[in-house]
């Protein structure tokens, strides 16, 4: 319960064995962003709830009633990529070609796609290099074949 002098807020930390002096970004929300300057991928941070005196809009670390919640680890992990390349990007209308997808992240990846006859297209790869078929519409003209990525999941984060 807090009391009316006092504040709530969240705390991101480095080191579960010295909380208050590894704080590295503090949040009226329990969300917060990814700073390259003070934060890095791969590695396990705590977040925590805070409170205590409300001193100027930051809680008050001398307060004698501070409190400080159980941790929840928190690990950045960087967004998954997907490349596209074809042996021979330029197809005859009505052929057809293989499209290998060269993904970073980590497998299982599920990727959506728009290729110009076949529309949308969901699909999932388990492992890091994958090819499909991409055919072209009968009468197309001639020139490169566009295949666009349109979302892409993997086992930890996804991106459109």
């Amino acid at each position: 319960m807090l009391d009316a002098n006092d504040i709530l807020r969240y705390i991101l930390f480095s080191n579960s064995a010295d909380t208050l002096g590894s704080i590295v970004a503090i949040s009226a929300t329990p969300s917060f962003t990814f700073n390259p300057a003070t934060m890095q991928m791969g590695v396990t941070d705590y977040l925590a709830a805070i409170a205590g005196d409300n001193l100027n809009g930051s809680v008050n670390l001398n307060d004698p009633c501070l409190d400080i919640s159980n941790a929840a680890q928190v690990v950045w992990r960087p967004l998954p990529t997907v490349t596209f390349s074809a042996a021979n990007p330029n197809v005859c209308a009505g052929a057809c070609t293989t499209v290998t997808a060269t993904f970073t992240g980590t497998a299982p990846f599920s990727l959506t796609y728009i290729s110009p006859a076949s529309g949308i297209v969901t699909q999932t790869f388990s492992g890091n290099t994958g090819t499909f078929q991409v055919c072209t519409p009968p009468g197309s003209p001639p020139g490169s074949l566009l295949v666009q990525a349109s979302a892409l999941v993997d086992v930890n984060c996804s991106c459109q």
